[in-house]
């Protein structure tokens, strides 16, 4: 099997699983020999991978929060505007992943739709849709169907970013493979699952909100997580006979973006794994990462010998292009799908994903996939179009 479906679920790193069955074997023993609390031990196994995460993307550690999925972030952030003093109008592409407009549902009437074309997302839309209505973008930066990659810096150079405008970014579909500069950026939320390019599928993720975000919004709830640390210690406090639920109303609330964790028992797998993954992209190297990618995407687009109706969606300009392809036939799924059954009985895994009227079959790439491997995509689909 050669995987090209990376845009769905990517697959665990054999060395990281390794590690971590060694890490499952030796953690019921390191829970019976921990001289303290050993879930103490594990919260702070978690901070090492939140502090990777800040690290490679250049922020401040308070500005990251866990969450178990793309979906999850995006809910808590929209819940917390709505909660908030913020006048909510939502701009979301008409081609987005169901879940960027599905979490404003119960205020549907605040959605507002920007027409695209050809899986193009274009700035310019984008732009007018935010002077006209809407103060809330909430988009992808990688399109999930046809593969386009959004440029922000792009949309500050046609427009001034309003006071009481905020930016809410899905960024599962790059994340692992191209960096995004969060601040330079302007983008005022990053939301990320583990489970796709940065081959982590073990129920964590995380998000990035800015300091401008978070001085504007709360959760709706509180762990014991969520508070600062007393003073003593969290075994201190608690273990004092004169601990008293009634104190909790002095404990302050942290001032970081990790509020909108559960504040219960942290999912220490899951950031063991997120952390390793994070680790693989760093030693095969960020710019590296990229500019295989783009070596892939040109070699596929220069070999390729489409006809019978086939085009790839999205822009041309390689400034938009992703890890994400999207094989389009202009006559309608069912040539799509006779191409895809043919891919499969190759022995190659991709995807079929349509909305708003355009789609076809996705193909993902990866930092681990081979220029061999794509001349023997190349060779099946240029066989089958001739």
């Amino acid at each position: 099997m050669v995987y090209f479906n990376y845009g769905s679920l990517g697959i665990p790193d054999k060395e990281a699983l390794k590690d971590v069955e060694d890490f499952l074997a030796q953690l019921p023993l390191r829970i019976l020999e921990s001289q303290g609390d050993y879930t103490l031990e594990m919260v702070s196994m978690a901070e090492q991978t939140r502090k990777q995460i800040a690290d490679i993307y250049n922020v401040s550690a308070d500005n990251i929060a866990f969450i178990s999925n793309t979906t999850e972030g995006l809910g808590i952030l929209a819940s917390a505007l709505r909660n908030s003093e913020i006048d909510i109008q939502v701009a979301v592409p008409d081609i987005e992943f169901i879940s960027s407009a599905l979490v404003w549902k119960n205020d549907s009437d605040r959605i507002n739709f920007c027409q695209t074309k050809n899986g193009i997302v274009s700035v310019e839309a984008v732009s007018n849709l935010l002077k006209k209505d809407c103060n809330i973008l909430c988009m992808s930066s990688v399109q999930e169907v046809s593969g386009y990659r959004f440029s922000f810096q792009d949309l500050l150079e046609l427009r001034d970013k309003g006071t009481n405008e905020y930016w809410i970014i899905d960024g599962i579909q790059e994340a692992g493979i191209f960096m995004r500069g969060l601040e330079a950026e302007k983008i005022d939320a990053y939301i990320v699952g583990g489970h796709k390019l940065l081959n982590s599928p073990f129920g964590l993720g995380f998000m990035y909100i800015s300091d401008r975000l978070l001085e504007h919004i709360r959760p709706t709830y509180y762990g014991y997580f969520n508070l600062n640390e007393p003073v003593d210690g969290w075994v201190h406090y608690l273990e004092s006979r004169s601990r008293k639920l009634v104190d909790l109303k002095n404990m302050s609330t942290r001032k970081s973006a990790s509020i909108f964790e559960s504040g219960g028992m942290v999912n220490a797998f899951g950031a063991l794994m997120l952390g390793k993954s994070i680790t693989n992209w760093q030693e095969f190297g960020v710019e590296n990462a990229s500019q295989h990618i783009m070596q892939l995407q040109k070699l596929f687009r220069s070999k390729l010998q489409l006809t019978e109706g086939f085009e790839i969606l999205g822009g041309k300009n390689p400034d938009t292009w992703s890890s994400i392809l999207t094989l389009t036939n202009i006559n309608g799924i069912e040539k799509e799908r006779q191409l895809y059954n043919m891919l499969s009985a190759n022995g190659m895994k991709v995807s079929l994903r349509s909305i708003e009227g355009i789609g076809g079959i996705r193909i993902g790439f990866h930092y681990r996939t081979t220029e061999e491997e794509v001349k023997q995509l190349i060779r099946v689909i240029n066989e089958f179009c001739w």
